[in-house]
Order: structure tokens, then sequence, then C-alpha cells
């Protein structure tokens, strides 16, 4: 990091007030509130973010072979992206 960038705070670089505002279960509207609902949403909230990961993964993969010579740096990385993405896939 550059040394004449402002600190960064955990709660304020992770969103986290956005983020933790993201659950809202909907059987409250309906007026009996469903515990495991929140469950639910976390949860699956949570594959849609390693998802997105995944694909953060793969682009910067694909970008890397898009040029016609590959460095054996390059092939190295890409090869920790993927064990990366193996491991995200085990959750």
């Amino acid at each position: 990091m550059k040394q004449d960038c402002p600190p960064a705070y955990y709660a304020e670089y992770l969103m986290l007030d956005k983020l933790l505002n993201c659950q809202h279960e909907r059987s409250a509207q309906y007026g009996e509130l469903a515990h495991e609902e929140m469950l639910f949403i976390i949860v699956h909230q949570a594959y849609e973010l390693w998802f997105k990961q995944i694909l953060h993964e793969l682009d910067t993969i694909m970008a890397a072979f898009q040029h016609k010579y590959v460095a054996e740096k390059t092939i190295s990385i890409a090869v920790s992206r993927l064990q990366r993405i193996t491991e995200i896939q085990k959750l």
C-alpha cells in the first residue's frame, strides 16, 4: 500500500453496514417470521459471493492467456488461481 493512502478501517472497507443489512426475511411481510429463513438467506448470499470470486479468478486467468506468449510465472499464477477455485468449490 502506498504511504500516502489514508488508513483503511475494517468495517468501512468491507462496507459492513450495507452487507449486514442485506438480509430481509420475506416471511415477516406475511405476519409470521420463519426462523430458518435468515439462515437460508445468509448461506445463499455467501455462495453468491464465493461464485463472484470464482468468476474474478477465471477472468484474470483468461486475460493472461490472451497473449501470444505466456510467461512461466504467469502460468504458475494461473495454476495457483485454479487451485483457489478448487478450494472454493469444496465449500
